[in-house]
């Protein structure tokens, strides 16, 4: 006679693997506008030349002073 199967253990559950955690999306890098034209440097206008300087009149000479006339004696008290 074939001698009974010896009946198998419980099976240890298997561990349930740990969800992996969702990796986040990387932003999207904003494209580098681009820079614009660079505007020219509108030229310095050249600075109007001073007209010529106007002369000072000469001061007309002072009139010398005439002669003092002398002070009369004063009459003695």
């Amino acid at each position: 006679p074939v001698a009974p199967v010896a009946p198998v253990g419980p099976v240890a559950p298997v561990t349930p693997i740990a969800p992996v955690a969702p990796v986040d999306p990387v932003a999207p890098v904003a494209p580098v506008a681009p820079v614009g034209p660079v505007v020219p440097v509108s030229p310095v206008a050249p600075v109007t030349p001073v007209g010529p300087v106007v002369p000072v009149f000469p001061v007309a000479p002072v009139a010398p002073v005439g002669p003092v006339d002398p002070v009369a004696p004063v009459a003695p008290v």
